[in-house]
């Protein structure tokens, strides 16, 4: 059975990395459904999280295939269980004068902030769990999105785990 599965990557801080496990991923035939990446605590390394559809088997050959890049270090499945998982999205949703009022009735329910109010147009930004943007991307949708920028889900182990690495 496949799964949604979120990837967690820890790699040498260089330029082409991304691209190497793109191409990786490419090769094999595995979709990215989407990817985040970004310089961790310590400017030497990037955490890279991806989400694919592939189940435990396929993990563990992407995850051999991935160890076998010079600049990877570490390689962790994340799941719901054991992490917490957040995306990032900015919506620009059609509000003139008379629909603003029920624009940001929708926006409260959601807890979302308003980031700028042009004369036809409201921008707004939601994080939270992918389930959750979802269902208040459908719920602004009766408004009319004029534009709308989804950053993926970047995740945390819980606990007191860390995708760290104390030899490096």
């Amino acid at each position: 059975m496949e799964d949604k599965l979120i990837i967690s990557i820890l790699v040498n801080n260089c330029s082409g990395v991304l691209l190497r496990i793109a191409g990786l991923f490419s090769r094999r035939v595995f979709n990215i459904s989407s990817i985040a990446a970004s310089e961790t605590e310590d400017s030497k390394f990037t955490r890279i999280t991806i989400v694919t559809v592939a189940n435990k088997d396929e993990f563990r050959q992407i995850q051999k295939q991935l160890l076998k890049l010079e600049d990877v270090k570490k390689v962790i499945l994340l799941t719901q269980e054991n992490s917490t998982a957040i995306e990032l999205l900015l919506m620009k949703v059609n509000a003139d004068e008379s629909t603003r009022p029920s624009v940001l009735n929708t926006i409260v329910k959601y807890g979302a902030r308003v980031r700028d109010i042009g004369s036809t147009t409201m921008t707004v930004e939601l994080t939270g769990f992918p389930l959750d943007i979802d269902k208040f991307v459908a719920d602004m949708s009766v408004h009319g999105i004029a534009e709308l920028a989804r950053t993926g889900i970047t995740a945390l182990e819980r606990g007191d785990n860390t995708i760290k690495l104390s030899e490096f």
